[in-house]
């Protein structure tokens, strides 16, 4: 008989690079979590998904690109903090945003609500966000406290060392 495992759910949004998406999804499900995948198809979706229009866990995991303090649509404007701080509804959600310079983001998302919200200060090398929330997840599916976890998913390389709670 196999014994029943309690999972933990979290919603995965991906934007532009599905390969990264796809790895964080496989990951997470071989770490036992139970995975929602919204493969983003514009502007208006992730609007409505990040403005609570359609559900999301209380753990979010975005798979993106940033620039320069935004969230970037292919193909269309990005997302702005003035964006987040004005149809944003994230309330005490966790948000772990793998996108480049998203970091800038931190207050804007918790003007949203978020309680918790984790992201690369700078540019990390595409390598380092899959890395950086491996380690994080798996420490979390052991209880490791969420700034712990955080704290020694960072310190795995400098490259991961970019990402911050805030």
């Amino acid at each position: 008989m196999i014994p029943y495992v309690a999972k933990s759910n979290l919603t995965i949004i991906a934007l532009g690079d599905a390969l990264e998406a796809n790895a964080v999804r496989a990951t997470l499900e071989g770490l036992n979590y139970r995975t929602t995948t919204h493969w983003i198809g514009s502007r208006t979706e992730l609007a409505k998904l990040l403005a609570g229009d359609l559900p999301t866990d209380d753990t979010v995991v975005l798979s993106c690109h940033g620039d320069d303090g935004t969230i970037l649509v292919p193909e269309e404007p990005p997302i702005t903090a003035d964006d987040l701080r004005t149809h944003g509804q994230l309330a005490g959600k966790t948000i772990i945003n793998l996108g480049c310079e998203t970091g800038r983001l931190a207050p804007a998302f918790h003007a949203a609500g978020a309680a918790h919200y984790i992201a690369p200060s700078d540019a990390p090398d595409g390598t380092a966000a899959l890395a950086f929330v491996t380690n994080f997840f798996f420490l979390r599916a052991y209880d490791v406290p969420l700034p712990e976890a955080v704290q020694r998913a960072a310190a795995f390389h400098p490259e991961c060392g970019q990402f911050v709670l805030s």
